[in-house]
Formats: C-alpha cells, structure tokens, sequence
C-alpha cells in the first residue's frame, strides 16, 4: 500500500502544477436518472466502500467499518490521514454521472489538504480551513495562483458542534455540500478521497465525516 501513501502525500505539488480547474459541462438535456449508489450510513454499512489508514506505520485497509454518530446522525468517519475508496460495476448505459455528499470538516483545519478523484484523475485538489483567522484554497484548487478565501466561504453551515473537546462548541464543525456532474459513459466507476495534514490519526485534533453520498447517472 505505499504507493496510496505516496499518492496522499508526496504528490500533491505535482499535481497541483499539472491539473487545472475542469469548466463544468451542459447537462441541461439530460432526462432520465437512474440512482447506482446510495448511503447515508444509519445502518451502518459500509455497503462496498473501503476506508484505508495508518496502523503502526503501514498503510492498509481498515477492517472496522470507520461509523460513528454526529450531530444526531450516523456518518462515515471520524476520518484523519485517511482514503476512502468505492468502485462501481455494471452502470446502466447513460451520457453523464452525478457524485453528491456532505462533507463535515471537525475541530481545527488550516488550510489543510482535501482531495477527491474520480476514476483515477481528480476533480479536486484543495485546502479547507475552520480557523477563522486562516484564509482556505477552497473553492480554487490548492496553489494554482487563485487567491484565498475566508475560512467557510461557500459552505452550507460553520454552526455544527464539534467532536472531542469541542463537542459543545456551536462552530466546531463545518459542513459542506459536495455535487459534481462530469460527462461518462463507462461501465465502471471509481470515487476516491482523501485527506492529508496534522498528525496521522489524531481525529480529536482535526477530522472529517462523510454523509448521505449519492452517485447518478443520466442519459437523454
């Protein structure tokens, strides 16, 4: 597994220098959806997702399903250092696909890095930041000249309780709502995000949760 590691890591400049922002497609045609994943983890499965991580150094699956409760919901999380992972197989025959979820960032971000991929290229390279007095990348990817933004800018709440000591804190956590329409027509699909920043494992310190994740696909 250390290549993932090398992935979440080491590559970011890299990538931040060969990737741009992808201008988003017309999809005002299209009719028909067809719904191919759907979870918002309050049976608390993992339904085909895999969670990886550290363990004493190692980077590899997580065995235990990684659902814990949030502001009176079951989410995917706490997660910190960590990759989640779904493959799709067998997609009805359509022009585009649809990824939604929210996304909650706990405790203390600092313009640390977020990244999301779909079938093996990204879709976004960022940094998120709940501290006010840091500036974050988001919604711009992460050094492509763009300048800052005020911590929670384009955010659908800063006034969620946080997790550990900031469980009663009324701004200790934010949430955002992640929708992603891309032109595709294969019949596989691949999600993949991950995270990077602080010290590995240390959720109390700065976490993130994913809830009610939606994949679509729609043809004319």
């Amino acid at each position: 597994m250390n290549s993932i590691k090398g992935s979440i890591l080491y590559r970011f400049p890299l990538l931040i220098i060969l990737f741009a922002i992808t201008p988003t497609a017309c999809f005002k045609s299209l009719t028909v959806t067809n719904i191919v994943y759907q979870n918002n983890f309050e049976s608390s499965q993992l339904n085909d997702l895999k969670v990886y991580g550290w363990n004493n150094g190692l980077f590899g699956q997580v065995t235990q399903p990684r659902i814990s409760s949030f502001n009176e919901s079951k989410v995917l999380g706490m997660l910190n250092s960590n990759q989640i992972k779904l493959n799709l197989s067998n997609l009805p025959a359509h022009q585009s696909l649809r990824v939604e979820f929210d996304l909650n960032l706990h405790n203390k971000w600092k313009n640390d890095l977020w990244a999301m991929q779909f079938d093996g290229n990204y879709r976004l390279i960022t940094g998120f930041s709940t501290d006010p007095g840091i500036q974050q990348s988001y919604p711009n990817w992460i050094g492509n000249g763009s300048a800052l933004s005020p911590a929670g800018v384009n955010s659908e709440t800063t006034s969620l309780p946080g997790i550990c000591s900031l469980i009663n804190s009324p701004t200790g956590s934010t949430r955002y709502r992640i929708v992603t329409t891309i032109q595709h027509t294969a019949s596989t699909f691949d999600l993949d995000c991950n995270d990077a920043g602080g010290v590995f494992n240390d959720t109390c310190q700065r976490g993130w949760s994913m809830d009610n994740l939606k994949i679509s696909v729609f043809k004319n």
